[in-house]
């Protein structure tokens, strides 16, 4: 209960959620009378801003949903402490750039912003909330966020920025008229073109924690004050120092050891840093971002033709070897259900031909040069074996997870480094298309520090975190197999599915030795 007697607002599923993806939809906050009075009192007054300064009645609406009771309670929740308003009310643009950049994203860190968990506490200083006035349908564009960035520590790629190449990463809610959206400041948002046949009607607000510097723009607060008259005399750097006219950024103030100086065109941060990208490294800088924000990265093309070719006769050659499990791998998810799973081993040991599509994957380049930025050399091949599932094959429950916490499941980054002590890569030998079934995953959750509700491993409400990962045959995925939250929805698709599970550990882990 809250201190005022109230129920909790969020659930464990928000809990989860919020932590996973950095927002939430609460959903029906608002009666249609209450988002009919506020339409009505932007179109009689015609503007999109300073709803709060109206005069009475047009401003009665949006002081109502300022005080609103569902958005205190999860505000003190989310925020765990005292919050206040940082943004006047405003409508979000219809026209925006198709090139304006997103903001938020967690790097470089402001702790006075960030979202931060632990032992049961969470300290989120700065939320949007968001309120929808109309509904804004799948594919009307508007407002848009990348889930889980909240916790990102990697520096977002311009292409995302820009969304020249989003990565099948930006998501764009889907909201009702009356919902309340609740976002947390770091999480990468920002606007897209709007493209519904109605007009985008979103009220934005901005919360802040008690302690946390006000952006532009924000409301006077009553500890402001005029500077005294002697600051008048001081130097251009002892006046931004002293916070005077404080612009949030202002210049920044520079110094040589010797002598200090503004320049005035240098708006901005300088935090300099001891550490230099390596130019020598091989890493592709978008595939970093999306491992670690994600937990998994599908590189395309893999397998050629021919290799592909050879890899499914020497499977076909060899299939009455292909073993059915009768145990239940569903986890007690009922949609999952279906027949047993197929594997078959001992791919290695074929005869030749046959073995030598697989010896090849043991070391491919591809698979190297990824394993060595994402674990770090020494990483040992554990098992391998060929998944065959027909159509009506069940399918594999959401397992593994960094809760609780053990040596194969904890993944990390530190100074640039990736530490993620299990991986498994899987080679897809044939399409897993939208709707086939197939590899599932809970992205961000190699990060969470909630342990999974049931009714999210059950499926029955996942709050659209579970994530289909559709694939081409010759695309190989390679996955955090104990960080990463993940499983398989049932196979639907006529055609069976089939690919190579290869699971490797690091050079920290003991394992045994030609486990296959």
């Amino acid at each position: 209960m809250d201190d005022d007697g109230s129920a909790e607002a969020l659930s464990p599923e928000d809990n989860y959620a919020l932590d996973i993806a950095g927002y939430l939809v609460i959903r029906g906050v608002l009666s249609r009378a209450e988002t009919e009075a506020c339409n009505a009192a932007i179109d009689q007054v015609g503007q999109t801003e300073g709803m709060l300064d109206w005069e009475r009645p047009h401003r009665d609406p949006f002081v109502n949903l300022l005080e609103h009771s569902t958005l205190a309670r999860y505000l003190r929740e989310i925020c765990t402490g005292d919050f206040r308003l940082n943004r006047y009310a405003h409508l979000l643009p219809e026209v925006a750039s198709a090139d304006e950049p997103l903001n938020g994203g967690n790097e470089p860190r402001n702790w006075s912003r960030s979202y931060f968990q632990m032992d049961q506490t969470r300290f989120v200083q700065g939320v949007i909330a968001i309120w929808a006035l109309a509904d804004v349908d799948e594919g009307d564009g508007g407002f848009v966020l990348v889930p889980g960035t909240h916790k990102s520590h990697v520096e977002t790629p311009e292409d995302i920025l820009h969304g020249n190449d989003d990565m099948g990463l930006t998501e764009q809610p889907e909201l009702k008229a009356g919902d309340l959206l609740l976002c947390t400041e770091t999480v990468l948002h920002g606007m897209r073109p709007w493209k519904g046949k109605a007009r985008q009607r979103l009220l934005r607000f901005g919360f802040i924690g008690s302690h946390v510097r006000r952006s532009n723009g924000a409301p006077p607060s009553d500890t402001d004050r005029d500077p005294p008259a002697w600051t008048e005399d001081m130097t251009p750097e002892q006046r931004v120092i002293m916070g005077i006219d404080r612009p949030n950024p202002g210049p920044v103030v520079h110094s040589d050891g010797q002598k200090t100086w503004v320049d005035d065109g240098d708006v901005g941060t300088y935090h300099p840093s001891i550490y230099v990208r390596d130019p020598d490294c091989d890493i592709d800088e978008k595939e970093f971002y999306h491992w670690d924000l994600c937990g998994h990265l599908v590189i395309r093309g893999v397998m050629d033709e021919e290799w592909l070719s050879a890899a499914n006769e020497a499977i076909d050659a060899h299939i009455e070897g292909l073993e059915r499990s009768d145990g239940d791998a569903t986890h007690g998810a009922e949609s999952l259900a279906g027949n047993g799973l197929s594997m078959l081993t001992g791919l290695f040991d074929f005869p030749e031909p046959h073995c030598e599509p697989f010896r090849r994957m043991i070391a491919h380049p591809a698979v190297v040069q990824r394993m060595n930025w994402m674990s770090g050399s020494g990483f040992v091949l554990d098992c391998a074996r060929v998944i065959e599932y027909e159509k009506g094959t069940s399918g594999h429950g959401l397992h593994s997870g960094p809760v609780p916490g053990t040596p194969r499941s904890i993944y990390a980054l530190q100074n640039g480094r990736t530490y993620c002590e299990t991986i498994n890569v899987t080679w897809q030998l044939r399409d897993a298309n939208p709707g086939d079934g197939g590899f599932m995953c809970i992205p961000g959750s190699h990060k969470c520090r909630y342990e999974l509700p049931e009714s999210i491993k059950k499926l029955v409400d996942d709050r659209g975190l579970v994530k289909h990962v559709p694939m081409k045959a010759g695309d190989v995925v390679l996955f955090m197999g104990s960080a990463q939250i993940h499983g398989a929805y049932p196979w639907m698709a006529d055609t069976p599915r089939r690919g190579v599970i290869a699971n490797y550990v690091s050079r920290n882990l003991d394992q045994p030795a030609f486990r296959f």
